[in-house]
């Protein structure tokens, strides 16, 4: 038997011990409360990081390796590049992958024959997380962009205020570039 026979054959259970190892990266109590909801319109978070989960693991294993793994993964690091992680911490739930995968056929991957397949699918799973990364600063810097933006509306709300304020006193208008 292949290891691709081994994974599709046991995608359920390494696709849920994935998924709780994700939501365990989680603190305090959400780990319960994103796990036991399955409703996306009630627990929109844990919905997306269960659908984002299992279409990785299916792409990965049909040998999708771009735009349907970048989709994938845009659901689960989209959340997490928003929340207090760190970006090892907000990527490093694809690594997750491995040990979910390693715990799951214990006993098949034991075999030498699957070594060198086991070795390919875990490469595989580095190229994800290097994805992953490049997804999640992507979005950072869009958050950051919308706060810049953000900041320079409200800078120029303030002196636009001002300016209407001045208008009947004799004071100089002041620019954008001035406050």
């Amino acid at each position: 038997m292949t290891l691709e026979n081994l994974l599709w054959d046991n995608r359920e259970p390494i696709v849920k011990r994935w998924f709780e190892d994700v939501l365990a990266t989680y603190p305090g109590d959400s780990f319960a409360a994103l796990a036991r909801q399955e409703d996306p319109f009630a627990n929109p978070v844990g919905h997306r990081l269960r659908v984002g989960t299992r279409g990785v693991f299916e792409a990965l294993l049909r040998g999708q390796q771009g735009e349907e793994i970048q989709r994938h993964l845009q659901e689960i690091v989209g959340i997490r590049a928003v929340q207090q992680f760190t970006a090892s911490q907000a990527v490093g739930f694809v690594f997750r992958l491995k040990e979910a995968v390693r715990a799951v056929l214990a006993d098949a991957i034991d075999d030498a024959r699957l070594a060198a397949e086991l070795a390919e699918f875990e490469r595989q799973v580095d190229r994800v997380a290097l994805t992953a990364f490049d997804i999640f600063v992507e979005c950072r810097e869009r958050v950051s962009q919308l706060r810049v933006n953000e900041v320079k509306r409200q800078v120029s709300w303030i002196v636009d205020r001002l300016n209407r304020r001045g208008h009947g006193a004799e004071v100089t208008q002041v620019g954008p570039g001035e406050a």
